[in-house]
């Protein structure tokens, strides 16, 4: 029905517009209440532990999809094992100009230069507040480009959720370079480990590289830095640059079905170099059941997704869970962190 209905009719729209509309339709309890009831993830042979957080199900939610935190109660309930919120940011932001987003149907992937739009920290915390028993599958992203503001989001969100995902690598945001270098984020990380005693789970979002030898060596050198200073897990990776004369900027970044296989490479380099140390978790191309087996092939912990929900509906995690255990019945496996070489297809 989505790809027959709805999603003509979105892509009508302006991409930020249609995006607008899906959001205000999980504001309505009768849409989210009957997804959920088609949805809920109650397998335990899915259930999996990212950064020593446990949840139902491997398919999470990539930050950007609910930038400011408002129905991510809602977005549970299609199905995911744990979504993302945000990314969130000390003050609020108005992010680059349009046009920022475009989509590539024929790839089913999504241009974005959006810059880190969103409401702050002020505004978005008291919803975080009000997550009641949900926060327990709920990671929010946080970024900057000054240590002492993302220590200042990092103090204020993560007693309110289950961790926190901190965004160093938007390809589309000034500043964040910087945290490219390795003395650089291990004093980030190191700040943020000390700004809250108690323990929080924390991811880092990596950015992209290709199989060059010296980019995968300075990749791998950042993601060894991270979990060496106190991360508990690695997203694997974010969106990749690009340059497109369509977008405001003329530049930004890649997301959506293209990027599989490299997502499937970089998990593979980052679960080899940090075995049992720190969760990995894919995040890039990811759409289809087999999809995620080959990321759990690869020494993945989880996965995330956006693009492919613009592309097939808000039933995708629904069908993924229900597919991976297919999968798994097929090839005997008891549970999704059990999961080895190809897909039986």
């Amino acid at each position: 029905m989505y790809k027959r209905l709805f999603r003509p009719l979105l892509f009508s729209m302006d991409e930020e517009q249609s995006h607008a509309l899906s959001e205000y339709a999980l504001h309505v309890p009768f849409v989210w209440n009957a997804l959920g009831a088609q949805s809920r993830v109650g397998d335990p042979a899915l259930a999996t532990t990212i950064a020593g957080v446990r949840v139902p199900s491997p398919v999470g939610l990539a930050a950007g999809y609910d930038k400011n935190c408002r129905v991510l109660r809602s977005l549970i309930h299609t199905g995911f094992g744990f979504v993302t919120g945000g990314t969130v940011t000390l003050a609020e932001r108005t992010g680059n100009p349009p046009k920022r987003m475009v989509r590539l149907p024929e790839s089913e992937a999504l241009l974005n230069s959006l810059g880190f739009p969103g409401q702050g920290l002020a505004r978005i915390s008291p919803r975080l507040e009000r997550l009641g028993a949900h926060r327990s599958r709920i990671f929010v992203s946080i970024s900057g480009s000054i240590d002492d503001e993302i220590a200042q989001g990092f103090r204020r969100i993560a007693p309110l959720i289950a961790g926190i995902e901190l965004n160093i690598s938007s390809p589309n945001t000034v500043g964040l370079r910087v945290f490219h270098d390795p003395a650089r984020l291990r004093r980030l990380i190191e700040l943020l480990r000390s700004s809250r005693p108690t323990s929080t789970p924390l991811l880092v979002k990596l950015p992209p590289w290709t199989s060059e030898q010296d980019e995968r060596r300075r990749a791998l050198a950042l993601a060894e830095t991270a979990v060496s200073a106190g991360a508990n897990g690695l997203v694997i990776a974010n969106t990749v640059p690009v340059e497109d004369g369509r977008l405001a900027v003329g530049k930004g970044g890649l997301s959506g079905t293209p990027l599989l296989e490299n997502t499937e490479r970089m998990t593979a380099e980052v679960a080899a170099l940090v075995g049992k140390n720190a969760s990995v978790v894919s995040c890039g191309g990811i759409a289809k059941p087999e999809h995620v087996w080959r990321m759990f092939a690869a020494g993945a912990s989880g996965v995330q997704l956006y693009t492919g929900m613009v592309y097939e509906g808000p039933t995708l995690p629904r069908r993924l869970n229900r597919g991976l255990l297919e999968l798994m019945d097929t090839s005997g496996v008891k549970n999704v962190t059990d999961i080895s070489g190809p897909p039986p297809y």
